[in-house]
């Protein structure tokens, strides 16, 4: 019976997944079987080449213009270097932790071995000290202050990293996206430091071949990061083409120019839609796909503009992400839903901004692809010095970017909501269909729970990508979608818009998910005055079953102080008492968890339930409340949100 199950996965994956797909993903595990691609990747150590002449193309802003930007009282920066200096660096923009950069095993295996990191931990805790994001703080600490013992560190930890990690050995070359942001900050950061004493002509030539080892190993996996259809390509892309920049004089220069400029556009075109929405249906993702594309502007700083770097339908679609995530954006304090994969992937930390920060990335992203200001004058400017924005142009007024109406956003003077409802393209990463973010005075009301780890004793494998922590509906207890692996669904939950009036305050859409089983969900999200926002949900049946179904209901809130009265839930809010009014003429249940226990209502919760993971790794305690009936459809629940007068 399992291997029936198993074949019929498989099939599903290929026709759901498309032929394409499936047929690299293919090619890449015949490649790893028969042993050609680690043939094509052979175990050496990087010792120093004949010559050390690199190319570095990044301006270093003068110490006052940076005191300017990152205010003169600013020591976020300075603790950050002092933090790493001692050792440890905010790991996924959060917790310190050690930089730990040597693999168990010594001397490691080929990269294609499996290493014990990956068997029994998350190796991401691994992979993420080695993408050398910490050294892209230090560069810039050394930019603002010129104190030498951060130069001195990022060479010493460069060169325990390469002792300790032969060139295609260990688990921090099986994954070339990895080798890819691990060139990209690492040449970027030596660029910065090329003028301290520590950059010595023996540290230039063992960088050269650094860059060397990590550009040979991204093309002999390109099949496998073409067939994610992600980010992976995105960033391999960029890793050649960065190497290409750097060694303009190497042999492989111009295959490895070519390489990534071809990826990286046709990616772009495959991966952002007409409406400037991500393949990976990730706010997280969404940045770093940003964040590759400036990257690559960077790479020849004012030398050529953007339409000589990327072609015209690249730049089309780069615009409209742009938008997308500015209309995702609460403009007080930069912060967005935690919509999708968020595991801490900031590739470029270039402004003094906390993680969750998106005014850096849309700052320099609004000026040179829509060319104006998003946000005002800021901190968040840093980011456009280093990424070749004219100086001169940074003080132009801020004009907010003009999303397209597929983008499901409701304002109001103190509040804003979105909805999500997409027609998936491309594998759905969480399944959160009509999932409801409500954002008041520039702090997120409900919770989108997040991440919190994807390798963890059960519960906790990718858990929050459930339907049963969104905030929508979720029926009889199933998922929407087939679940076919940690992060894979099949048989993908399809949405579409059914009305857009913006001046009427009232958006709507339906979703398929649970058709399958005889339901049709609708939902409208309803802005009834500046301070009144209505959730309508309407379960109505898809064929002519008098079947009951089990509706459940679900929020997430920010863990606040609270009473239950009825079916209302209020909530003591800094600014006052805050109303969730559930009206149902069916009679149901009430449920208020946190933290995985049951603090109202009836029965046990589940452990994944009353969870807020704001970044990779932390989870923090939030408040589910729940409404939860058995009727015949049609079923119409309300949920009335009164907010502070």
């Amino acid at each position: 019976m399992t291997r029936d199950r198993n074949w019929q996965t498989q099939l599903k994956s290929l026709l759901q997944l498309g032929l394409e797909q499936t047929g690299l993903y293919g090619i890449y595990q015949l490649g790893l079987k028969t042993g050609q691609i680690a043939r094509k990747t052979p175990v050496h150590p990087i010792v120093p080449t004949e010559s050390g002449e690199i190319y570095f193309p990044w301006k270093t802003p003068s110490s006052r213009i940076l005191a300017e930007i990152q205010g003169e009282t600013n020591t976020d920066l300075k603790t950050e270097a002092e933090e790493i200096l001692s050792g440890s660096f905010r790991c996924f923009g959060s917790q310190l932790q050690p930089i730990h950069l040597r693999p168990a095993v010594f001397p490691p295996a080929h990269w294609s071995v499996p290493a014990s990191e990956g068997l029994d931990n998350d190796i991401k805790w691994l992979w993420e000290p080695a993408r050398f994001g910490w050294a892209i703080i230090l560069a810039r600490a050394y930019a603002r202050y010129g104190d030498e013992r951060w130069a001195q560190v990022f060479w010493e930890r460069l060169e325990e990293f390469i002792a300790f990690n032969p060139a295609n050995a260990g688990p921090n070359w099986a994954s070339a996206q990895e080798v890819a942001i691990r060139l990209i900050s690492v040449g970027f950061s030596a660029g910065i430091f090329r003028t301290s004493i520590h950059s010595t002509p023996s540290r230039m030539q063992l960088l050269r071949s650094f860059i060397i080892a990590h550009a040979e190993r991204i093309p002999a996996t390109l099949n496998y990061a073409r067939a994610q259809n992600n980010n992976h390509l995105l960033s391999e892309a960029a890793g050649l083409w960065t190497a290409a920049c750097l060694l303009p004089d190497h042999p492989a220069s111009r295959r490895w120019n070519a390489l990534g400029q071809a990826h990286f556009n046709r990616a772009i075109q495959k991966q952002v839609s007409l409406d400037g929405s991500y393949a990976q249906h990730s706010v997280n993702y969404h940045r770093l796909m940003l964040h590759t594309a400036l990257w690559i502007y960077s790479l020849y700083q004012g030398e050529k503009t953007s339409g000589e770097i990327f072609t015209a339908p690249t730049l089309v679609r780069l615009r409209a992400a742009v938008n997308w995530l500015q209309a995702q954006t609460d403009f007080e304090t930069g912060y967005a839903p935690n919509y999708g994969h968020n595991d801490g992937a900031n590739i470029l930390p270039l402004a003094c901004a906390a993680y969750p920060d998106l005014r850096p990335v849309l700052q320099v992203a609004g000026r040179i692809f829509l060319q104006t200001a998003v946000f005002p004058p800021g901190p968040w400017d840093e980011a456009c010095l280093w990424l070749g924005c004219d100086k001169e142009k940074m003080g132009s007024t801020p004009v907010q970017a003009n999303p397209k109406p597929e983008i499901l956003r409701l304002n109001a003077p103190q509040s804003w909501a979105v909805m999500r409802a997409n027609h998936f393209h491309s594998r759905p990463a969480h399944a959160d269909q009509l999932h409801v973010d409500l954002w008041f005075q520039g702090r997120a009301l409900t919770l989108d729970a997040g991440t919190f780890l994807y390798n963890a004793p059960p519960p906790w494998e990718n858990a929050l990508a459930s339907v049963s922590v969104h905030n929508t509906i979720q029926v009889d207890d199933l998922e929407p979608m087939t679940r076919a692996g940690r992060f894979l669904w099949l048989d993908w939950d399809q949405a579409r818009l059914l009305m857009r009036d913006e001046t009427a305050g009232i958006l709507a859409a339906r979703r398929d998910g649970y058709r399958r089983i005889g339901v049709l969900h609708e939902r409208q999200l309803c802005r009834v005055t500046e301070k009144v926002w209505r959730v309508i949900d309407r379960l109505d049946p898809a064929n002519r079953s008098t079947h009951p179904h089990r509706v459940r209901l679900h929020w997430l809130i920010e863990d606040l102080p609270w009473i239950i009265e009825g079916h209302q839930l209020i909530i003591t809010h800094p600014t006052g008492p805050i109303y969730l009014n559930i009206d149902c003429k069916v009679s149901g249940q009430i449920a208020l968890d946190r933290a995985g226990q049951r603090l109202f209502g009836q029965g046990n919760a589940n452990p994944i339930s009353g969870w807020h993971s704001p970044t990779y790794g932390i989870r923090l305690p939030a408040l589910a409340f729940s409404f939860t009936c058995q009727s015949t459809l049609p079923l119409e629940i309300h949920s009335c949100w009164q907010l502070p007068a």
